[in-house]
């Protein structure tokens, strides 16, 4: 067996390889790199297989297509999974355009240009270039930069500059007058040398980054209570005084503590499974009102706190009111039909002055007084005289819900 021919089956392995573990590591996960990644390799590992048994091929051109189009894929497909990775959602459409141009490209132009011209070797190697290239972009761009993106920003732009330094050798030093030539040229012992040597660090960059965003993964779980979707007891409070010392000052937050009316007896009449689906449909309905911008925690039995940023009295009035609504209006399959779940509120104003616990005291003692007013309603507590924000208090601000 040749160099050439050693490092093809050396690269395939490679490619496999990587996709194999590309797979373990998302197989349960929700992280769709790892599997982008995954096709992207096998696709990649694809070229090298076709490289390899060109001989057998009885049309040069088929070779040159399949070999370029291959590869031209592999990268395709691990730029789009970077791109949706970093912004989910957007059009992967010009990449698409952008792969069948360049295949079309090969195909129909490229292969009538002799082979070692500068024409044919920056014709072939630029797309791969600029794709990687623009995966680098993207990853500077759109990624938090934290040190696994940004080593896999530089390896795929060493890979860009390596495609380009591939072209200038080929036109200089030749790549054999076809493809079936290609195994017995100087070039390819470089081609495949390089090729396997940034494969492979782009495929440990890569994993670097998928195990990075599975094990993110894995912690915000943790940090999810398994029956509300909302954030734990322990995670709410941490991310909450993190969001108050962020907020600006003189810009107030709505803490707002929500307790389920009656929520004992539901589960001694219609049984915990009844319960447990009212805390469900309760606590996915809360997290959704919260939205990005807010976080929604149970932080007990039947209790959750709400933190809202940039939010008022009378802001944190409507959402209260929108809150009611929704769960009056839910319909909860394992409790008899008509059955009318509420919730009462205790709503308290505060500022990054204030401290967490105390905020949360004050709403405490607010949400008592809704429930010993009758519940299916809230209050307000009183103004922390800590407080700097404009709280823009009305004049009902602690009367009835």
């Amino acid at each position: 067996m040749g160099d050439a021919a050693f490092l093809l089956v050396f690269n395939f392995a490679i490619g496999l390889s990587f996709a194999a573990a590309f797979l373990a590591l998302t197989w349960r996960s929700k992280v769709a790199l790892g599997r982008w990644c995954a096709a992207g390799f096998v696709a990649a590992a694809t070229t090298v297989a076709v490289e390899g048994f060109a001989s057998a091929i009885p049309s040069a051109r088929l070779v040159s297509v399949l070999s370029f189009s291959s590869l031209l894929l592999g990268m395709t497909l691990i730029v789009a999974g970077l791109l949706r990775h970093y912004r989910p959602g957007a059009s992967i459409a010009w990449l698409i355009i952008l792969f069948l141009a360049g295949s079309l490209l090969n195909g129909f132009y490229l292969f009538e240009v002799p082979r070692g011209t500068t024409l044919n070797a920056f014709g072939y190697q630029g797309p791969f270039a600029l794709l990687t290239l623009l995966g680098a972009m993207i990853v500077l761009v759109w990624s938090p930069r934290r040190p696994a993106d940004l080593a896999l920003a530089a390896v795929l732009g060493l890979s860009g500059l390596q495609f380009l330094a591939k072209a200038v050798l080929a036109a200089a030093a030749g790549s054999g007058p076809g493809v079936r030539d290609y195994l017995a040229s100087t070039y390819a012992q470089y081609s495949q040398t390089a090729g396997g040597i940034l494969s492979l660090l782009l495929g440990l960059a890569l994993v670097g980054v998928v195990a990075v965003e599975v094990m993110a993964e894995a912690a915000r779980r943790l940090e999810r209570d398994s029956l509300s979707g909302a954030l734990n007891r322990g995670a709410f409070l941490q991310q909450a005084d993190q969001v108050l010392r962020r907020t600006p000052q003189g810009i107030c937050s709505s803490l707002i503590m929500v307790d389920l009316d009656h929520f004992k007896s539901i589960n001694d009449r219609f049984g915990h499974a009844a319960g447990d689906d009212v805390i469900r449909a309760c606590g996915t309905s809360l997290v959704q009102l919260a939205g990005t911008d807010g976080l929604c925690g149970r932080v007990g039995g039947e209790e959750f706190c709400i933190l809202l940023t940039d939010c008022n009295i009378a802001a944190a009035r409507i959402y209260v009111d929108a809150i009611r609504s929704l769960i009056g209006m839910t319909r909860f399959p394992m409790l008899p039909e008509g059955y009318r779940v509420t919730a009462s509120f205790g709503i308290a104003v505060t500022d990054r002055l204030e401290p967490l616990a105390d905020a949360m005291h004050r709403a405490d003692l607010a949400l008592y007084e809704a429930k010993a007013a009758g519940r299916d309603g809230y209050r307000f507590a009183p103004l922390s005289p800590a407080g700097t924000a404009d709280f823009e208090r009305p004049a009902a601000a602690f009367g009835d819900g």
